[in-house]
């Protein structure tokens, strides 16, 4: 039988001792929350700025919301909408980067796992994407964003 160490166990083991990243050892679990509400009849597409997330490395690990019946086929992203990385340099616009396609067409609430690090200079908008048909006015996305930083 083999054993074999993740990486940051094996950082435990060296010699000198690599200290790990707070996002990935003690770092804190912190909480955003979000209440969204469709205002008059939204677009495929969309986008859904949710809350905003603080600067230097970020572990997203879950999100957790509860969503209106937005109509036959649609379903849910969760990405951002751009930043700077720690250099200055631009991150992209990724609406799926940290989720795609959950379900809404029915009334429901979901727990999606993420386990996404993303590291930038300023923060990011966390953002919510409707896709597959028009957004019903008067729909709403609540929940919150469980994350680690520190």
């Amino acid at each position: 039988m083999a054993t074999t160490n993740s990486t940051q166990y094996a950082n435990t083991q060296a010699t000198p001792r690599v200290m790990n990243a707070t996002h990935e050892d003690r770092g804190r679990v912190r909480v955003k929350a979000f209440d969204w509400t469709q205002v008059g009849t939204g677009t495929a597409a969309d986008q859904q700025y949710l809350c905003q997330m603080e600067a230097g490395a970020v572990r997203i690990l879950s999100v957790s919301v509860t969503f209106s019946a937005f109509g036959s086929g649609r379903t849910l992203d969760f990405g951002h909408a751009g930043a700077e990385d720690e250099n200055g340099t631009a991150i992209a616009a990724d609406p799926d980067a940290f989720s795609a396609d959950q379900s809404i067409a029915t009334a429901g609430t979901a727990v999606i796992e993420i386990n996404n690090q993303i590291t930038t200079k300023d923060g990011f908008v966390f953002a919510g994407q409707v896709n597959d048909g028009t957004q019903p006015a008067g729909a709403t996305l609540n929940g919150y964003v469980t994350y680690v930083i520190d």
